[in-house]
């Protein structure tokens, strides 16, 4: 029987790639809902191609420019929402940012499985997940190709043997930049990513090492382990995704090309295995792999996340959520580079409170105060200038 699978931010570099592992196994997926932003000509291009029930677009101004052909048209996020009540097995929430929490937290209410790319929605709502997972039969398997690594390790291991997990990092494309180049860093400098094709926001983080803060705190929840086993390094030939220290001081680690249509298909199967045409690894090809420690004062993002998840669940949402923000202002061209881990860090001074965060209108009421003062702390005159 066809696996049914509903594909959240579609038009994105995961859903691409998503809808990629399908075509290449047709007989064992049947793709039943498609779900983006904006990205009209590409999501018209994908109904024709795999013929969904269901199509949800996240901007409901341009619906008319939709061809839903037979497939039911929903908007927003409630749209979303609502096409994931239907009858998909599992669901693959590629969406960036914090619009991504809510459709994870529906799907898994509903006992779905969550093929979750999205990792905001572990870094705002962990506690809440876990809650969730352990109250149904939904599973939760991440598509993050560091996390998948790491899932993929510890499966049949003792917890209690684990010293620590290593969470790789490429470093971005400013590894070998001193703290007075960062200043002056253009937009378009930080899109040229020298490893990963992905989406404008991811490559922003990994080009801050936000993105390494974040995943931190996704792992943090997903494994069930404190922050004080899960340490990161920077190994610019992305070969090795994961690595799992041993109480023995032995190390096991996963390795693989850095291409996301490995670990996508790892979950679409069940996290299991299967043969797939993309990208063998050619060890005899490997000249060598190189591991060194962030630097955390040109790169504060991981210090902050460690802070962040020592100061409890309101600060973890208040981190993301501000670097949501600044983010934005960069791209924007309102402040510079090195701004956005400085309002990060401000954010997170103002302290939000809140140490344990277990239900969603808590996570909303923390995200408005953090848009505030994060804006506040951008414009110097709160959110009506944005």
């Amino acid at each position: 029987m066809k696996k049914k699978v509903l594909i959240l931010g579609s038009t994105g570099s995961i859903g691409t790639s998503t809808l990629d592992v399908i075509a290449n196994d047709p007989g064992s997926f049947d793709v039943r809902g498609l779900a983006c932003a904006s990205n009209i000509d590409l999501l018209n291009a994908q109904i024709d191609r795999f013929k969904p029930a269901d199509v949800c677009l996240f901007n409901g101004e341009l619906k008319d420019a939709v061809i839903p052909q037979s497939a039911r048209l929903y908007t927003g996020i409630e749209g979303m929402k609502e096409m994931i009540l239907r009858d998909a097995d599992i669901v693959v929430n590629a969406l960036p940012g914090s619009i991504g929490l809510e459709p994870t937290i529906e799907a898994l209410n509903c006992g779905k499985t969550v093929a979750l790319a999205n990792k905001e929605s572990l870094v705002m709502g962990g506690r809440l997940i876990r809650n969730i997972i352990a109250r149904t039969d939904a599973e939760l398997i991440p598509v993050d190709s560091e996390h998948s690594a790491i899932y993929q390790l510890l499966k049949g291991m003792d917890l209690g043997e684990v010293k620590s997990i290593i969470i790789t990092a490429s470093g971005g494309p400013f590894r070998k930049h001193t703290r007075k180049a960062l200043e002056s860093v253009e937009l378009s400098d930080a899109m040229n990513h020298p490893t990963w094709k992905m989406g404008r926001k991811i490559t922003l983080d990994s080009a801050t090492l936000m993105n390494k803060g974040l995943e931190i705190i996704e792992a943090r929840w997903l494994f069930d382990l404190e922050p004080s086993r899960i340490r990161t390094l920077v190994h610019p030939e992305s070969i090795i995704h994961g690595i799992v220290e041993l109480s023995d001081n032995s190390f096991f680690a996963y390795m693989a090309n850095p291409d996301m249509k490995i670990p996508i298909a790892y979950a679409l199967y069940g996290a299991k295995r299967s043969a797939l045409p993309f990208s063998p690894l050619a060890l005899d090809s490997l000249l060598k792999l190189t591991f060194h420690p962030p630097d955390l004062r040109r790169f504060p993002s991981i210090r902050l996340a460690y802070e962040a998840l020592e100061a409890g669940d309101g600060a973890l949402i208040a981190f993301n959520v501000s670097n949501e923000i600044a983010v934005q202002a960069f791209i924007d061209g309102r402040i510079k580079f090195t701004d956005i881990p400085r309002i990060v860090a401000e954010t997170l001074a103002e302290n939000p409170g809140e140490p344990v965060v277990d239900n969603l209108d808590a996570i909303r009421g923390i995200i408005v105060w953090t848009q505030n003062v994060a804006m506040t702390k951008i414009t110097g005159t709160g959110r009506k200038k944005l």
